[in-house]
């Protein structure tokens, strides 16, 4: 009887303690849920800003490399012909800049000095003339003994355009001067300009690109083109690439990863149903535990009733280790007061007689209902024992009748 009552007492422990468990297990699953729908979204969120990344790198070299193998092309032109008509050499560079925007300008230096510049008019979009520098030439250091070309750190123009500069050597293949150092050609190509149309064709609106002309830190001191900001909180980096030149590329998606849960669709979703979950077993747990207690116990007075009687008796039996005694009790003149003041009376004065029975028995010992005016008191002990508490309970039913309403109604 022991082991039953120990049980009985634990099983509300028990269910908060699977309800917590469950809990848990239902948190865990849900965030490790949330953490595989972040990483797919988090690679989601790299492989677009990859694409983007690659597109503009693409677009970027092609147009450079491009635009730097039709200006170098004029270098065969004066290869060739080591003594040049000016005018077919103007018909050229016209077409290969008409061809080729990012070319701003070209310079032909040759060994003694002498320059050939195209244009040397540059319009801008004011449509203002601006002449170019007639000393540019002098500072031009000749190519000597060089024998590819030479590709400078980007730099801003004095015209305020972002510009790269190209140096070639040009040597004559004209058979009389096979191998003369002639020349250099100097190509000055808008990087702004190409850069802007390269935004253009990627469409790429929310990510901001970066490009320095080192890999080695501090890259914020070698940028040229962009923000600090997208150095140094790039999603994704790649190298730009050509005629042997490495620059770093940086992107930055500004479309920004969801930080708080209500972002969060999995946590969204997931955290209300497992609270309903857990109400519902809440709810479950306390109707299967009503229920249980509803089949023992007498819905009256909340005493044991017959068949949880039957039950303890038949543990002490089985334990054959202690005796006990059964005393029944008949309530005199309940009938009466049935009839004369009502069955709500009568419920009160059963009520009454359930509370007076249990606050006068041991803790061991179980008071039952079996009847409408039946009760039994199981006493686990001896026959001495017996007679202590008979006498008990008939003195403190004597001495506690029940009043209602200035009417006593005693108990015998």
């Amino acid at each position: 009887m022991k082991l039953k009552q120990k049980i009985k007492r634990n099983a509300l422990k028990h269910a908060q303690m699977l309800l917590i468990a469950i809990a848990i297990a239902g948190i865990s699953l849900v965030e490790f849920i949330d953490e595989l729908a972040y990483q797919r979204l988090k690679q989601a969120h790299y492989t677009e800003s990859m694409n983007a990344l690659a597109m503009f790198r693409s677009e970027l070299e092609q147009r450079l490399t491009r635009s730097t193998q039709s200006g170098l092309a004029l270098a065969t032109y004066f290869s060739v012909n080591p003594a040049p008509n000016l005018s077919d050499a103007r018909l050229v560079s016209a077409e290969i800049i008409k061809r080729h925007p990012a070319i701003e300008q070209i310079r032909i230096n040759t060994k003694q000095g002498e320059a050939f510049v195209y244009p040397v008019v540059t319009f801008y979009n004011d449509q203002i003339p601006r002449l170019q520098l007639s000393s540019w030439a002098d500072q031009v250091d000749l190519a000597m003994g060089l024998s590819r070309e030479k590709i400078e750190k980007p730099s801003y123009h004095s015209d305020g355009y972002l510009g790269l500069r190209i140096k070639s050597p040009i040597y004559s293949s004209f058979y009389l001067y096979q191998g003369y150092f002639w020349g250099e050609l100097n190509l000055q190509l808008n990087l702004s300009r190409t850069l802007e149309r390269v935004r253009r064709i990627v469409d790429a609106k929310n990510f901001d690109f970066a490009l320095t002309h080192s890999d080695n830190p501090p890259l914020i001191e070698s940028r040229f083109y962009g923000s600090d900001n997208t150095i140094l909180n790039h999603d994704a980096k790649l190298m730009v690439q050509f005629y042997g030149t490495r620059w770093s590329l940086f992107g930055l998606n500004n479309n920004p990863l969801p930080a708080d849960i209500s972002a969060h669709p999995v946590r969204a979703i997931g955290y209300p149903l497992l609270a309903v979950l857990l109400l519902l077993l809440w709810l479950l747990i306390r109707s299967y535990r009503k229920i249980r207690s509803s089949a023992f116990t007498d819905a009256l007075t909340g005493l044991p009733n017959r068949r949880l009687l039957l039950d303890r008796m038949q543990q002490l039996i089985n334990a054959r280790q202690q005796a006990f005694s059964v005393l029944f009790i008949d309530l005199n003149k309940f009938k009466p007061i049935n009839d004369t003041y009502g069955h709500q009376v009568g419920d009160e004065f059963l009520v009454h007689v359930a509370k007076t029975l249990s606050g006068a028995c041991r803790k061991g010992d179980t008071v039952a209902r079996v009847g409408g005016d039946e009760f039994v008191v199981l006493l686990p002990g001896n026959e001495g024992d017996v007679t202590v508490v008979r006498d008990k309970l008939e003195l403190t039913l004597e001495q506690n009748p029940l009043h209602w309403n200035g009417i006593q109604l005693d108990i015998s």
